[in-house]
Formats: structure tokens, C-alpha cells, sequence
């Protein structure tokens, strides 16, 4: 008994077989045209749209002529409904998808002189089909059924080949994705609320114990001097809106403050020297 054909497709898997179908077909059209143009550059010139043709072709043949599916579809196990796909429509599936591309490019290459009113009339059929195909692609969000401008022309209906089987989802990356979210939005909420200058402090203090202990108690306040090659003691660039703590050392506004706010206990990463922030003084 033959299992009864699933015609729903998902709009994003016929979305999916469109775009895999023109993928495929330029890899293939595009190494094949290399390998020959690189066997004869000058016979290339004269006979590429000839060879684009028989390229396309060959694509059309070994996909929608032979399997009533291209090969984006087939990656994805849909096809057109073979019952709709007649012979005639099959032609003009053929003539509405390979040779349009086959007569703009003789156009542009064969015409040594071109003839300004087939160039109009090429013109003016790009441009309605431009205009046909969004609205075709509004109609398609719409009703799900015949994304491309050529399958509503000739009534061509996307089916899956999978009986009742929908898109598939890989629980795997879905939950690794989640996992991650998860993750980020942690992080998002923890850094904020860690004092990285403290436990910079705390560490250096931890490590360097004994010198900072030594440097502090020997400490003698100084005036600061700004000359052109000051930097600022703690970010090492040009000292923005200069202040110091008394020490002599010099340092940005931004960064002095930005220390004193968030650890009580900062001291002069040079000289260990402490300050509260209302004793802090600019140059």
C-alpha cells in the first residue's frame, strides 16, 4: 500500500530549497566554466554563453527533468508534485528558468550593435519579473504554497517526500544554544557586582606584601609636577583632567576616582600613599 503524500512543506523548508538549489547550481556552473576557461581562454570568450547554457541545461536534466525535484530539494527530500508536472510544463519550467539567462547574456556578447529595442523589451521584462516575484513572495507568506514567480505560473506545488514527518530539529544544538544563553546571561549579572580594583589591590598586596608596607610608611608628600611627558600613574597614557593625592604622582581624574570609589583602602600604586576622595586635588 503507497503512503499518502504529505503536501504540507514548511515555508521555511521550500525557502530553504530555493536558496540550497541556486548554491549548488553556482558551484557547479562556476567550477566547470573555470576548469574550461583555463583550458582555452580565447575559445572561453567566444562560447561562454553556449557553455553556460549546456552547463544549465545538464543542472536542469539531471534535477527537475529527471527526479521532478532541483537538487536543493532533494537535499531537503521534496519534490514538485510529479501528477502536476507535465510534459508541457516541464518545457516551459526549462524555457522560464534556463534559457532566459542564455538570451540576456547572447544580448550582451553576440550583438556587436546593439539593437536598442530588444535591449528595451530585456529591460522591460526584468523589471516585471522583479515586480511580479515580491508580490508572488507576499502571496507565498501568505498561503505557503508556490514560492518562485515560474511555480505559480505553471501551478507547481511543493511535497514532502518524508510521510508526515515535518522539520527536523536538533534538540542537541538547541539545548547547547540554551546552555550558552544561560551562561552569558550570568555572567551579565555577576561582573558588574565584582570589584576587580579590589582584588587587583588585594592580590598585589598579597604578592608584593612587604614593599607596599615599606614604601607606605616611608611616604612623603610631595607637589606634583606636570611636564610634557607626565603620564598618569595608573593607566600609563596623557593624564585627562590631571589630579593627585599628595604624593607627587599624577593621575586622570577619571581613574583616581573610579579606584577611591570602589575600594576605600586604594593607595598609590608607586608610592602606597592613601587618600579619601574629598582630599583628592587637581594639578
Amino acid at each position: 500500500k503507497m503512503l499518502e503524500k504529505n503536501k504540507y512543506v514548511p515555508r521555511v523548508n521550500q525557502i530553504d530549497a530555493i536558496y540550497l538549489n541556486k548554491d549548488i547550481t553556482r558551484l557547479i556552473r562556476d567550477n566547470l566554466l573555470d576548469n574550461l576557461q583555463a583550458i582555452s581562454p580565447v575559445l572561453f570568450v567566444k562560447i561562454q554563453p553556449e557553455l553556460d547554457l549546456i552547463i544549465q541545461s545538464a543542472i536542469w536534466f539531471g534535477s527537475v527533468g529527471k527526479r521532478c525535484s532541483s537538487f536543493g530539494q532533494q537535499l531537503l527530500v521534496l519534490a514538485y508534485d510529479a501528477e502536476k508536472l507535465t510534459v508541457s510544463r516541464l518545457v516551459l519550467h526549462f524555457a522560464l528558468t534556463v534559457l532566459p539567462g542564455y538570451i540576456k547574456s547572447w544580448e550582451e556578447r553576440r550583438l556587436s550593435h546593439r539593437v536598442e529595442w530588444f535591449s528595451q523589451i530585456i529591460r522591460w521584462a526584468e523589471n516585471s519579473a522583479l515586480v511580479l516575484n515580491i508580490l508572488n513572495y507576499f502571496r507565498f507568506l501568505k498561503t505557503g504554497r508556490k514560492p518562485t514567480l515560474v511555480d505559480y505560473l505553471l501551478g507547481l506545488d511543493y511535497i514532502s517526500l518524508r510521510n508526515n514527518q515535518r522539520r527536523d530539529i536538533g534538540y542537541k544544538y538547541l539545548t547547547r544554544e540554551l546552555l550558552w544563553g544561560g551562561f552569558m546571561e550570568i555572567l551579565g549579572l555577576v561582573l558588574p557586582i565584582i570589584n576587580f580594583r579590589k582584588i587587583h589591590r588585594l592580590l598585589k598586596t598579597w604578592v608584593f606584601g612587604q614593599t607596599a608596607s615599606g614604601r607606605r610608611s616611608s611616604h612623603v608628600f610631595l607637589a606634583p609636577k606636570m611636564t610634557m611627558g607626565t603620564t598618569c600613574t595608573y593607566c600609563g597614557e596623557r593624564p585627562t583632567l590631571p589630579h593627585h593625592m599628595g604624593c607627587g604622582h599624577i593621575y586622570c581624574y577619571y581613574c583616581l576616582s573610579a579606584n577611591i570609589l570602589t575600594d576605600s583602602n586604594f593607595s598609590c600604586t608607586k608610592c602606597g600613599a592613601s587618600c579619601t576622595e574629598d582630599k583628592v586635588q587637581s594639578v
